[in-house]
């Protein structure tokens, strides 16, 4: 109980608007060639349509990956549970029908996933165009969010940092919970990781205290193509 209690006040402390904050994602492996032609459709239907207010639509390129990934691109659509509510009414009808068609002939949805985002920080940075994603299997989220805690006081955040956790889609995998952080620029991701023996130490008080109740599951990262 103490723990919970802990989670809920962590939460409160970073950023209260991340509770109402969930996100939708589609996994596509894209065939060799189509990528101008996909980025054209989604142009077309998405950059055609009015958004609910706060909502963000993001294509993205898998730039790293490790060989469990088959996605090469992520269409995504973040902002409040009630403007995502509004925005999949648009995704419906025969407009979306015949862009969905066009679509599968040029990729293939490998997963579709959603969840919602528990902690948000610098979220001014969250355009970014280079993110990465690290998933996890998490069978007690408290702690986990507890030595996550610890882990931001001892490592600056640059980017946009977020805690988060799937709620649909989940893989045979089972992972639960994500975090993601993104970098203004190539040589920013790159260079990324700890640079002081303090931040070291911080990285690994992290793994060894997550090992008895959180699975790493692989990271991946994404270049952006287009924002709408």
């Amino acid at each position: 109980m103490k723990k919970f209690f802990f989670l809920l006040a962590f939460i409160s402390s970073i950023n209260l608007s991340a509770q109402n904050f969930a996100f939708e994602q589609i996994g596509l492996s894209v065939k060799p060639g189509s990528e101008a032609t996909v980025l054209k459709l989604v142009e077309d239907y998405y950059g055609g349509v009015k958004k609910p207010v706060g909502v963000n639509i993001a294509l993205n390129s898998v730039a790293f990956k490790g060989n469990d990934v088959e996605v090469t691109h992520f269409l995504s659509f973040t902002g409040s549970v009630p403007s995502l509510a509004e925005l999949r009414k648009i995704r419906s009808g025969d407009k979306y029908a015949l862009f969905n068609s066009a679509m599968m002939d040029h990729a293939k949805i490998i997963n579709q996933t959603a969840g919602s985002t528990l902690v948000r920080i610098n979220p001014e940075k969250g355009l970014d165009p280079i993110a990465q994603v690290w998933r996890f299997k998490v069978i007690d989220a408290a702690s986990f969010a507890e030595e996550f805690s610890n882990l931001l006081k001892a490592v600056p955040q640059p980017g946009y940092l977020s805690l988060g956790q799937f709620s649909h889609g989940i893989s045979a995998l089972g992972e639960t919970h994500y975090i993601y952080e993104t970098h203004k620029d190539y040589e920013t991701a790159i260079g990324w990781g700890p640079k002081t023996e303090q931040e070291q130490q911080a990285f690994i008080n992290f793994n060894k205290k997550i090992s008895g109740y959180a699975t790493f599951l692989g990271t991946y990262t994404t270049t952006n193509v287009k924002n709408w």
